[in-house]
């Protein structure tokens, strides 16, 4: 997974998590009242770094905990998940509970194996690509037509449907919507500069250059929404430079153990190596 687009959509969901709040988690079907947005960068005791995609802090008191994953997660990263929730825990005092969401459909996504360090972190998972959007699009199209306000939920639509991997046409429909902010009467006015932000985002890094030169609708960002995209990607930069450092490490750790399951090639057997390497018995057959 390239780390760019991964980084992209996660600057765009936080922009919207952001902006919608409550009305965006009641939309993925959580219904949960946001009492603060915390922050979502850690530094532990032993100097680690953990980067939250997003925290906050629920009118119980109880924190809760997002993290976005394109196109889907995988089990490996339950791992890291784990980790989030106990330092957020450590560190606010209170109980966390976590979902994850990804951009696919649930019928094509993997199954996620428990992690082995607690029995009792099962995050709930979230799969974006179940929504009906060409449902939703029916409506947008009716109200866009008779010049009728959209819903919240619309809304969102309009910016989470070209984030789908299904969307197959992203510039016709980038065009599609672009022409549709236009009518500014359409989005609520509160909202309305970070719509158009996010969608120009989306059409600067989703679609070829060529394809953006004939999109002629250019949104130009007013000083509060410019603030906020910033904050979102300072966050995600940082993260994603601390997650290429581990993704290094752990490749040279890869390459060094591959390099001592060579050396013992002559001395043991590959049963006996692959324990002793960590390597799994088919990558010592092919040393």
């Amino acid at each position: 997974m390239d780390r760019n687009i991964q980084d992209i959509y996660d600057v765009i969901l936080k922009i919207i998590l952001v902006v919608y709040r409550e009305d965006f988690l009641s939309f993925i079907g959580i219904n949960k009242n946001i009492k603060e947005v915390l922050k979502t960068e850690f530094v532990t005791l032993n100097g680690d770094k953990y980067y939250l995609d997003f925290l906050c802090l629920l009118d119980d008191d109880t924190l809760y905990h997002i993290e976005f994953q394109f196109p889907k997660a995988r089990p490996h990263d339950l791992d890291r998940f784990f980790d989030y929730n106990i330092v957020a825990q450590v560190t606010y005092g209170s109980l966390t509970e976590t979902t994850v969401i990804n951009f696919t459909s649930k019928k094509f996504s993997e199954k996620i194996r428990r992690i082995d360090r607690s029995k009792y972190f099962n995050p709930d998972y979230i799969y974006l690509g179940d929504i009906d959007y060409t449902g939703y699009w029916r409506k947008i199209n009716i109200k866009d037509e008779s010049n009728l306000k959209l819903t919240v939920f619309e809304e969102i639509v309009v910016l989470l449907t070209c984030l789908m991997p299904e969307c197959k046409k992203k510039a016709h429909m980038l065009d599609k919507i672009s022409k549709l902010l236009k009518n500014k009467e359409l989005f609520d006015k509160t909202r309305f500069e970070y719509v158009q932000a996010i969608i120009q985002m989306e059409i600067e890094n989703l679609i070829s250059k060529e394809e953006q030169s004939k999109i002629t609708e250019v949104v130009d960002m007013t000083p509060q929404a410019e603030k906020i995209i910033s904050q979102a990607i300072s966050e995600v930069h940082r993260k994603s430079v601390h997650e290429a450092r581990i993704d290094g490490r752990n490749e040279g750790k890869k390459e060094g153990r591959e390099e001592v399951a060579k050396n013992l090639k002559d001395l043991m057997d590959d049963e006996e190596i692959s324990r002793i390497s960590g390597l799994s018995l088919e990558r010592v057959k092919q040393l």
